[in-house]
């Protein structure tokens, strides 16, 4: 399994300018360079003819560029020039490039107050904390019985994050009642 895409881009971005300016930036880190290209958008007749702008610099080069730095700190704010500089200096995280099952494998056996920390990161770690895969994972866990056909039933229409917080005795009842609503 490769950590890094076999196009080797480590990280890319795109947006538009904030106002007043309408220019659309994208960022782009490889694992040789970093791109910053612009496209000026503009009403104006005198501006219709502004070709776009690209920035090429070595990782090297880049920790250098005070401008494009200045640029990029603008456009997509500090914490991802922070984070991209990182990466220039080559600090490349590679746990967020995992499969999401050894994600969820690690996962489980952290403190569930970490969970909740670590689900604050980023949209895709928000995502995973939230998943009922991982909550799956954690029940089984720390279950000190087996799961049982009507507890995984139960998990499925309730999902195993609402059912590994609820109180063992609730579970019995809600199972009891699960039981009671079938059709004999």
């Amino acid at each position: 399994m490769a950590l890094i895409p076999s196009n080797g881009i480590l990280y890319e971005r795109a947006d538009v300018a904030p106002s007043p300016s309408k220019d659309y930036c994208q960022l782009l880190v490889t694992v040789k360079e970093v791109i910053y290209r612009t496209w000026k958008i503009s009403l104006r007749s005198d501006a219709k003819h502004v070709t776009p702008s690209e920035v090429k610099d070595s990782h090297e080069d880049f920790l250098c560029n005070e401008r494009t730095q200045h640029d990029i700190r603008r456009m997509f704010g500090k914490n991802t020039l922070e984070y991209v500089m990182r990466l220039a200096e080559g600090q490349i995280d590679y746990f967020p490039r995992l499969e999401e099952n050894l994600i969820i494998n690690i996962l489980k056996f952290l403190d569930l107050e970490d969970i909740g920390r670590l689900s604050q990161v980023s949209k895709l770690f928000q995502q995973i904390c939230a998943s009922n895969e991982l909550w799956e994972q954690i029940y089984r866990y720390h279950s000190e019985s087996s799961i049982t056909p009507e507890l995984q039933k139960l998990a499925e229409e309730r999902g195993w994050k609402r059912l590994f917080f609820t109180n063992k005795l609730q579970i019995q009842l809600q199972l009891r009642r699960s039981k009671e609503k079938k059709p004999v």
